[in-house]
């Protein structure tokens, strides 16, 4: 069993993920002797230069003037958009910044305003910059466009991103739901080390509730948890987390199977009393 992350011995599966904090929005400084109609004029033009960088697909930030997300999840190589040296070679050729935002989802559908599908996220000082960059990501998602597997090869396809597969190896027993506790309140548990991780994590198996899309019934394997990302480093990540979240799960497993222990033996001294007491009064 791998010990917990490195960063922090203090496990987090007692509380919700932490939200995603957005950045706060800068406010327009104006001198105290404007009166109210220059004040107003000025937050007008503020909100209109913002506008035109949403119209143009970019907006600026502290350090990047301007922005760009391309949705990837479904492009067939994806995996060599995400990769950390093709990621490098753009920025060293067009100067903008490259990186990898969102989960990948095989089903889109499922993708929450949370948790968006996977997408490659650009920022530039420039919009020339931006604009090479963007040519670049382009002309990567043509590059396998001649040579695309089958449709109905997705599992080949699927096979190139990294992956673990970790058994949850615990029996079913009275009050305590396994899946509920591995995945924690609402999901947060999973969301949480998938929003740390940018991987996918899933629960699979017997009793999972994860349904099979060609079979349609659940994988007739026991419990276990599927990590699958775009890079070794997420996934090896992802592993670590998921790991340190089992320890815990197994310990409170352990506690529960005392708990029930002892009230099996408080039923079994229960009925042996009262078959005493009945045997006297024959």
């Amino acid at each position: 069993m791998a010990s917990p992350p490195p960063k922090s011995t203090k496990r987090k599966w007692d509380q919700p993920a932490p939200g995603e904090e957005s950045a706060p929005s800068k406010v327009a400084k104006t001198d105290e002797g404007k009166s109210a109609s220059e004040a107003a004029a000025a937050a007008a033009a503020i909100a209109a230069k913002i506008a035109a960088q949403f119209a143009n697909g970019t907006l600026g930030g502290d350090h990047e003037e301007f922005t760009k997300d391309i949705d990837i999840n479904d492009v067939r190589n994806r995996y060599l958009l995400t990769k950390g040296s093709t990621q490098e070679q753009i920025h060293d050729e067009t100067g903008a910044s490259v990186g990898t935002r969102g989960v990948w989802y095989p089903d889109r559908s499922k993708a929450t305003e949370k948790d968006p599908p996977l997408y490659i996220h650009i920022s530039a000082k420039t919009k020339e910059a931006l604009d090479k960059a963007v040519a670049k990501i382009h002309e990567l998602i043509a590059l396998d466009m001649g040579s695309l597997v089958e449709k109905g090869d997705k599992t080949r396809e699927r096979r190139k991103w990294p992956e673990e597969k970790l058994p949850v190896g615990l029996e079913s027993i009275r009050n305590f739901n396994i899946r509920a506790k591995v995945v924690g309140p609402s999901g947060s548990f999973v969301k949480y080390i998938q929003s740390e991780t940018s991987t996918r994590v899933q629960i699979k198996g017997i009793g999972s509730g994860f349904i099979d899309q060609e079979t349609g019934q659940e994988e007739p394997v026991p419990l276990y948890i599927h990590i699958t990302g775009p890079e070794e480093g997420q996934v090896a990540r992802a592993k670590v987390l998921t790991e340190d979240l089992l320890l815990v799960v197994r310990q409170e497993h352990a506690k529960m199977q005392v708990v029930i222990h002892q009230q099996q033996m408080e039923l079994h001294q229960a009925q042996a009393q009262y078959a005493a007491y009945s045997a006297m009064g024959v």
